[in-house]
């Protein structure tokens, strides 16, 4: 199996987090995300600092002085629900796909509608 990069991972994190705020009305916390996803706390951590810096996330982070941080999602911006609910372009690639390195047969969609399954 070879490993995903960190874009690909933060793509999955977003989706899922837009997928709780949408159907539950609730941002899911850091531990609750991670179960979902099933991801290691770094790598989970680096796809939220990813997203976080692309302005699609709102987060508090809080860097320890043992070198360990706690994260907090506070919300997804517009930014973050534009990426994911903007169709195709006229290239026929959507501008989620790009962001997030996934391959042009994934679809958004699907997923949103609970047709296809992420994790």
């Amino acid at each position: 199996m070879t490993e995903e990069s960190i874009s690909h991972n933060a793509g999955k994190v977003l989706i899922q987090i837009y997928m709780g705020y949408t159907k539950n009305d609730k941002i899911l916390h850091f531990n609750e995300l991670q179960q979902q996803i099933n991801l290691d706390e770094n790598k989970l951590m680096r796809a939220l600092e990813y997203c976080y810096d692309k302005g699609f996330l709102d987060l508090e982070i809080i860097n320890f002085m043992g070198g360990g941080k706690s994260i907090t999602i506070k919300r997804i911006t517009a930014d973050g629900i534009d990426i994911i609910e903007k169709p195709a372009e006229q290239s026929n690639k959507r501008p989620f796909n790009v962001t997030f390195n996934f391959n042009n047969e994934f679809n958004v969609d699907s997923i949103i509608k609970g047709e296809v399954k992420l994790f």
